[in-house]
């Protein structure tokens, strides 16, 4: 049975804190609906939302390349343009599933919202980063050490590279406390950069790569500080959905998988799959990293790849933030537990 526990509430606290998860341009999302839904027949079209990102591309492929038509389950998508945390909420009212973060899901969940994350997605690994620290020309900082005391720009304080920034300065023995923040969107942190407002930015790909070519100082993927490979998109739904939707959800599971391998095979027309969706265009496009991904096909898959990286994350924002605290058995689906 669904329930819709103080959903208004946790919503306006979510829409504050505005999880941000990697990506460069926003569009389109219909307004919510209050009215719950649990379990639907497998018949009926899985409603997703996605963020303009390229951790959204195998979904659009595999609706635009027929894998989820092979696979028996139908879905109707539509490109978000509010906070990860607005769609988080109207998931089992407006939307089954939506994409997310480590960090939007852990708040979610700790302010008692239903959702549960159903499969990782897009990595950011050695061989394919998507996001760099980069200091100011001239500021003298050449390590993360050196950010002691400064002021850094960020697309957020609540995004999973804000974190990953903060468990490597932490790691590094920099008091997070003598640090100031100034939040700007992904093309103006390099303009704040170069205007010496700022000592250092988190930035995307791939505009650090821009910033650094503009003589700015690169001091290394914060996500380094989690392992050589890290999710940094994630595909939520509402618990009760997913508990009484265990095969739509795998098949769902499975279509992106294989849409990620004729990703992998088809870069080129991947990049204008990309594009369709995104608005990136030119040198843009060009530039812009498509990362690795992986998807759990099965229940025993969601459990041995996705419990781990929970714990991880889950210890990060214990020592760096102050997120009410919640239990990974309660951010996955019953029958991966």
């Amino acid at each position: 049975m669904c329930t819709n526990k103080s959903v208004a509430a946790t919503i306006t606290y979510l829409a504050r804190r505005s999880m941000l998860l990697v990506g460069v341009a926003i569009t389109s999302i219909a307004s919510l609906s209050l009215t719950p839904s649990c379990a639907q027949p497998a018949e009926k079209p899985i409603s997703v939302t996605i963020q303009p990102t390229t951790t959204a591309l195998p979904l659009v492929v595999a609706d635009k390349k027929g894998f989820f038509a092979k696979n028996k389950i139908k879905v109707k998508w539509s490109v978000s343009h509010v906070p990860i945390s607005d769609s988080i909420a109207a998931l089992g009212h407006q939307f089954d599933v939506a994409m997310g973060t480590q960090p939007a899901l852990i708040a979610a969940v700790g302010h008692g919202v239903p959702v549960v994350e159903i499969t990782g997605g897009g990595l950011d690994t050695v061989k394919t980063p998507t996001a760099n620290i980069v200091a100011r020309k001239g500021a003298g900082i050449t390590k993360f050490k050196q950010l002691q005391g400064k002021t850094i720009g960020t697309l957020t304080l609540t995004g999973n590279i804000h974190f990953s920034l903060l468990n490597t300065l932490q790691k590094e023995g920099v008091d997070l406390k003598s640090i100031h923040w100034v939040i700007g969107t992904v093309p103006l942190l390099p303009d704040l950069l170069k205007g010496g407002r700022v000592d250092a930015i988190e930035e995307i790909e791939p505009f650090a790569t821009k910033a650094v070519a503009a003589g700015g100082v690169a001091l290394g993927d914060p996500f380094r500080s989690i392992g050589d490979r890290a999710f940094i998109g994630l595909w939520l739904s509402n618990r009760a959905w997913a508990n009484n939707n265990k095969d739509v959800v795998l098949r769902f599971n499975k279509s992106l998988d294989e849409a990620a391998k004729w990703i992998r095979d088809n870069p080129a027309e991947a990049k204008k799959i990309l594009s369709s969706y995104t608005g990136l265009k030119g040198p843009a496009l060009k530039l812009t990293p498509i990362p690795e991904y992986q998807f759990s096909t099965t229940a025993a898959d969601l459990a041995k790849q996705i419990r781990p990286d929970l714990l991880v994350w889950l210890n990060i924002l214990k020592r760096t933030s102050d997120l009410p605290p919640a239990k990974v058995e309660s951010m996955l689906p019953n029958w991966a537990n």
